[in-house]
């Protein structure tokens, strides 16, 4: 049986999907899984993080507490780049145990074939 080739955009939605599953799970190695080592966030209420070493104590700090948030990014948009090593999603995220919300953006980038995030930008529009 042939291999069905995934485009670029559906191998980001994929890696999207899992990480939100990965924080279903409280899993910080699933979601880290997609991050470059030098991905910039900056969340929601505007902080900004640098590092995936970072960020990676800062989202299990997060989980630690005893009722962790739950939240997931919706994908409505993504735009590969004309080089295909980089590429734009856009779309909605929600916390699924409390009423935060808002916008983001992330930067993705093809590195040894596999798409990572580079930076994400969170806007809370609660």
């Amino acid at each position: 049986m042939n291999e069905i080739e995934l485009s670029g955009a559906d191998e980001i939605l994929n890696s999207r999907n899992a990480s939100n599953g990965a924080i279903i799970k409280k899993d910080v190695a699933g979601v880290a899984k997609y991050w470059m080592d030098d991905i910039v966030v900056i969340s929601g209420e505007g902080t900004s993080y640098v590092g995936k070493k970072l960020l990676c104590k800062v989202w299990t700090e997060m989980f630690a507490v005893k009722v962790p948030p739950v939240f997931e990014r919706l994908p409505e948009e993504i735009v590969m780049g004309d080089s295909k090593v980089i590429a734009w999603e856009k779309g909605t995220w929600n916390y699924k145990n409390e009423t935060f919300r808002g916008n983001y953006a992330a930067m993705w980038r093809k590195v040894n074939g596999m798409w990572m995030t580079q930076s994400e930008l969170f806007v809370s529009l609660d």
